[in-house]
């Protein structure tokens, strides 16, 4: 029998990415816990940002003609899931927000003016981003959104609401989704919704902080837009292929947000493990039991082979042609990564018994964050509903 010989290229670790985790863990290791409590009660992390900016970060994905560091997807992957395993809790929101709402999508469907103008402020950290997708009466249903962009000449007049709309107050540029042709003209109806740039500073969209009671770097908004006007310049792609554009900012949302998980759920064992072997009662350390022991370890290993899903899809973001199959792994990866990242934060959480719900051992400001990957970005029921239909070939069941 041939026995063919894979390399270390499938689960080895290339030196380059040595080096960038090296560097992702001296940045997190200039901001403790309480630097990241207070970005949770509405501090901004300007200098956590700013430091980002200057080791690349922020860059990764964007071609060096933009001013990025011309590298994939999967590099930052493991820059956002390191940056969570070394303490920077809710940091991937931040990357969601900003490196995947704004640079991402411009690489994959901005104009060439876009990118000139938009894409070395992002890389810089000098420019924010934000995107309005969600809606009161559409949620998961994005199809069914109502906000629509009348157009009259070459201008676009946008009117309805969004909500659940991260960084608002921060934002330099919105990403705004709206449907170009009534559902019910259009040849399908996942067609006729349009991409635009938008000003979230501008009067005819009103903003309302919403009262969110979990731990985040972002705050989150209802919006009210009234009146905005568009013009074709501002148009993100193919008018109509917002939605299929989409794919291209969805997969790596949810790639970011396992990322976060797995890194926070790594974070939070390994704080269970330490105190756990500090803690003696009955002159033993608790994590002599087996009791102890075992959850730690179930957690641990779940973590580990969520985070091998989190590696192909993001290889294939990069590598992959076909969206659709790149959605049937991430959404896999989603759902292993949310589930598996909340379960190792209450297991961490239970190991300290009553210290772990207070502040000063973080875990719980964790198991908080960690519950909001199970409903967003994309709910580990619409995860399920998704590979039961496109993966397995069952029938529609929503």
């Amino acid at each position: 029998m041939t026995v063919a010989q894979s390399g270390a290229a499938a689960f080895g670790e290339s030196d380059e990415l040595s080096m960038i985790k090296q560097t992702v863990r001296d940045v997190a290791a200039d901001y403790d816990d309480e630097y990241w409590f207070d970005v949770a009660d509405g501090m901004e992390p300007a200098e956590f940002w700013a430091d980002c900016a200057d080791a690349g970060f922020l860059g990764t994905t964007v071609p060096e003609e933009y001013g990025g560091e011309g590298m994939g997807f999967a590099e930052l992957a493991e820059i956002v899931k390191t940056l969570s395993e070394n303490g920077c809790m809710g940091s991937e929101m931040l990357f969601v927000v900003n490196v995947c709402f704004g640079a991402i999508t411009l690489v994959a469907n901005g104009s060439e003016a876009q990118k000139e103008e938009l894409l070395p402020p992002l890389c810089d950290g000098e420019l924010r981003f934000c995107m309005a997708l969600t809606e009161p009466n559409a949620g998961h249903n994005a199809p069914n959104m109502e906000t629509f962009a009348e157009q009259d000449g070459e201008e676009y007049v946008i009117d309805g609401s969004k909500q659940w709309i991260s960084g608002v107050e921060r934002a330099d540029e919105m990403l705004l989704v709206a449907r170009t042709t009534p559902i019910e003209e259009a040849d399908k109806r996942t067609m006729g919704v349009t991409l635009f740039r938008a000003d979230p500073a501008d009067p005819a969209i009103e903003a309302r902080e919403l009262d969110v009671g979990i731990p985040t770097p972002e705050k989150q908004y209802e919006l009210s837009i009234d009146g905005y006007v568009a013009n074709e310049e501002d148009v993100i792609g193919t008018k109509g292929m917002g939605l299929y554009q989409l794919f291209d900012t969805v997969n790596p949302e949810r790639l970011l947000g396992s990322a976060g998980a797995i890194g926070s759920g790594r974070n939070a064992i390994e704080r269970a493990v330490d105190y756990a072997s500090d803690r003696v009662v009955f002159d033993q350390p608790i994590g002599a039991h087996q009791g102890v022991q075992h959850p730690l370890a179930d957690s641990y290993s779940k973590l580990e082979a969520a985070d091998l899903l989190l590696k192909k899809a993001a290889w294939m973001v990069d590598n992959e042609p076909d969206m659709k199959e790149t959605a049937k792994i991430s959404n896999m990866a989603k759902l292993r990564a949310s589930e598996a990242g909340h379960e190792a934060c209450d297991v961490a959480l239970q190991a300290h018994g009553g210290n772990g719900f207070s502040r000063d051992y973080a875990v719980v400001e964790m198991w908080k964050g960690t519950r909001l990957g199970k409903v967003a970005p994309g709910s580990t029921e619409m995860m399920r509903n998704h590979i039961a239909e496109h993966t397995l070939g069952l029938p529609r069941s929503y």
